[in-house]
């Protein structure tokens, strides 16, 4: 059994489950204020964009007012597992 190639593993990574909590709160976002949101670095989290966007649970489009403004947002399949961390969060929250 081979467990470390499964797309898990993207959710395990620093500030994966953050970024679509946040994402699912507040709403879709330019890619930098995400990034100010979630950590005083931006490597991190970019490259985890990076890849929440390829897994498919975040989508980016860029500003065509702002060529270099990128905006991200939950796709579908993001909502639905933002929406399971949310009632993680919740459960937690309520521990002592």
């Amino acid at each position: 059994m081979n467990c470390a190639e499964d797309k898990l593993t993207i959710l395990e990574q620093k500030h994966a489950l953050r970024l679509l909590s946040c994402l699912y709160t507040n709403g879709g976002s330019k890619r930098t204020y995400l990034y100010d949101a979630i950590s005083k670095t931006t490597t991190a989290p970019m490259k985890r964009v990076n890849e929440l966007i390829d897994l498919g649970l975040i989508e980016e489009t860029v500003q065509e007012d702002a060529p270099f403004s990128k905006h991200v947002e939950l796709t579908g399949e993001g909502r639905l597992v933002a929406e399971f961390i949310i009632e993680i969060e919740k459960i937690l929250s309520k521990m002592p």
